[in-house]
């Protein structure tokens, strides 16, 4: 009867210990690398955060440079304290691509350098357009000019281009 118990015992609670030597270590190392590829995942997601967070910032600086310049290269023209601003624009002819800077017009130091942040000065080109004249001839024709800017951010990757026009009273 003693036999019959302990068969009874064995089937109602399983097999013995001795047949589980070793399935926790398994178990264990299976987790283990799943929690290290959870890990390695968010930190791959951290590090692209980071970069893009740092290219956005840079553009801003750029972008913000950029604005500064051509903020510059409108007072210069509508400045009628200046001598010969709007002589230089009228010379100037407009830029054949935003490429192309004869870096003749750096914005101020100090003014688009976003505290030291950016790589480059910002630089400006101001270029007369056209006269604008309305239909009605005793009326007095406006001058058309552009301003033209382009400005780096912290490195030379991110590049800002902006135009705006300008119309100007006769003088």
């Amino acid at each position: 009867m003693n036999a019959n118990r302990q068969l009874i015992g064995r089937a109602r609670f399983g097999p013995t210990l001795r047949a589980q030597n070793g399935a926790s270590l398994i178990v264990a190392l299976v987790m283990l690398l799943l929690i290290s590829l959870l890990a390695v995942g968010g930190m791959q997601g951290s590090i692209l955060q980071e970069r893009m967070a740092s290219n956005s910032q840079d553009q801003a600086i750029s972008f913000q440079s950029a604005e500064t310049a051509l903020r510059q290269g409108e007072d210069d023209l509508m400045d009628t304290d200046t001598p010969n601003v709007r002589q230089t624009a009228w010379l100037a002819d407009p830029l054949p691509s935003p490429w192309a800077w004869d870096g003749n017009n750096p914005a101020a130091s100090g003014t688009g350098d976003a505290g030291g942040q950016v790589n480059a000065e910002p630089v400006f080109h101001q270029a007369r357009l056209v006269d604008v004249c309305s239909f009605d001839p005793t009326q007095p024709c406006f001058e058309r000019f552009t301003v033209t800017s382009r400005a780096q951010g912290g490195s030379d990757q991110a590049i800002s281009v902006l135009q705006t026009t300008v119309l100007l009273p006769p003088e």
